[in-house]
């Protein structure tokens, strides 16, 4: 699919998806997300928008339907295919803390992130941590520190700039800023809102917070309308 010339990130055609005592997440839901655009994923406690998330990203299968990241199924995907697109196609969580290892600091754990998907290569590099945590303003001396020291504003950017060292071309938002204070919560999703816009990244918010979704997004999908 097409819009104003772009192909799309990511199309979902018709996924349905329920338990196996029945219970019925959504169905037959159609979307598609582009470059640069942040869509919201709305809907109350229980209604299903992680595990739609989760069936976006190739974590968990549809019962039925189609996931296509760049026009291709992903289900049709070789192993190989699908390792090589996996690291593109991100995901930030609502508790930062969880997000990283205790007992490392931000920097090793980066590191580590960059050694995984690079290997030793110029890509796994010092310089290229400095500059996304420039990115998402804050001070490279934090690096140095463990998870704990960090508050969760601070822990959250880290999470955003962690995944934009994969060179990300989706991002899933799972309620990114639920667990902020009030005060930093439009300050992050305008940062990731500006990110997004610059460097032509799809994100798909996730959140029962119709105020702050209205602000941040292009259109709002109600998943509770996906049944």
């Amino acid at each position: 699919m097409e819009k104003d010339g772009m192909n799309a990130t990511l199309s979902a055609e018709g996924l349905s998806k329920s338990f196996s005592h029945g219970h019925q997440l959504f169905e037959n839901a159609s979307f598609s997300l582009f470059p640069g655009e942040i869509v919201g994923l709305a809907g109350p406690s229980g209604s299903g928008k992680t595990t739609l998330g989760n069936v976006l990203l190739g974590l968990m299968r549809p019962n039925s339907g189609v996931v296509r990241w760049g026009g291709a199924d992903i289900a049709a995907m070789s192993d190989a295919q699908f390792r090589e697109l996996r690291p593109r196609y991100q995901k930030i969580y609502q508790d930062p803390l969880t997000s990283f290892p205790p007992r490392q600091t931000i920097g090793e754990a980066m590191r580590d992130l960059l050694f995984f998907r690079f290997g030793d290569t110029p890509e796994c590099s010092t310089e290229k941590i400095v500059i996304e945590t420039r990115s998402v303003g804050l001070n490279d001396s934090l690096l140095e520190r463990l998870p704990s020291q960090l508050s969760g504003g601070e822990l959250q950017r880290f999470s955003l700039a962690r995944v934009l060292l994969a060179d990300p071309m989706f991002i899933l938002a799972d309620e990114p800023t639920s667990r902020l204070d009030i005060s930093v919560q439009a300050k992050t999703g305008r940062l990731i809102q500006k990110i997004a816009e610059e460097r032509g990244i799809c994100v798909l918010w996730i959140s029962h917070d119709i105020p702050l979704l209205k602000i941040l997004c292009s259109k709002i999908i109600d998943i509770t309308e996906l049944k």
